[in-house]
């Protein structure tokens, strides 16, 4: 906190530099360690991208084929979240709520015909 404030400050290059002189070898180094180690404990998972709303109608399009039948309306969802993560996406904070919201939508703009 100390060093950032003084690098705020006018010259705060200069004055940042005279700071880290005068810091001990060890101590530096021990806070590299330190940050090495954190980023590689962050760097464990990988980084998937969620889907929009707009890659989930895609892929209940893909799925459904258009038409939603009693035969495929109880595996949509799971057929659905599977698809997108062949695609490559994270699903795994893919709401029920937000999908079936998203098939309603559908459904009442004419995109997917029920035949139940």
């Amino acid at each position: 906190m100390l060093i950032w404030v003084v690098a705020v400050g006018h010259n705060g290059e200069d004055k940042l530099r005279e700071l880290l002189e005068k810091v001990p070898e060890d101590i530096l180094d021990e806070v590299l360690e330190y940050e090495e180690e954190s980023r590689e404990r962050r760097g464990t998972k990988s980084k998937k991208p969620f889907p929009s709303n707009e890659d989930i109608v895609e892929g209940i399009m893909e799925v459904s084929g258009g038409i939603i039948t009693r035969s495929n309306i109880d595996e949509l969802y799971e057929a659905v979240l599977k698809r997108l993560e062949e695609k490559g996406f994270e699903t795994r904070f893919v709401q029920e709520t937000r999908f079936w919201r998203l098939v309603t939508s559908l459904v009442k703009k004419g995109r997917i015909k029920l035949r139940l």
